[in-house]
């Protein structure tokens, strides 16, 4: 399989108010590999990878939400999914 995302930044925080432990991943997509990839099959087979690697760890009642934004034009707003159980 090949990489089709880098890791930024990984942080943890431990939240004492819910007794929860955070786990906030920070990544880039990369472009397609060749000029003539078809850039949508390459952004949802990225995502599914990086679903899969977010989600390795983590057991079915764990709560997982994702953010989606654009990094070079702020103004864009970020989309996204809210917390919802893994399973």
């Amino acid at each position: 399989m090949s990489k089709r995302f880098v890791v930024n930044v990984g942080i943890t925080r431990r939240y004492s108010r819910f007794n929860a432990t955070g786990t906030q991943l920070s990544v880039r997509l990369l472009p397609p590999p060749f000029p003539d990839s078809d850039p949508i099959t390459h952004f949802l087979d990225g995502i599914s990878e990086l679903f899969e690697y977010a989600l390795r760890d983590c057991s079915e009642s764990d709560m997982v939400g994702v953010t989606i934004s654009n990094e070079v034009n702020e103004q864009d707003k970020p989309i996204g999914i809210s917390f919802r159980r893994n399973d």
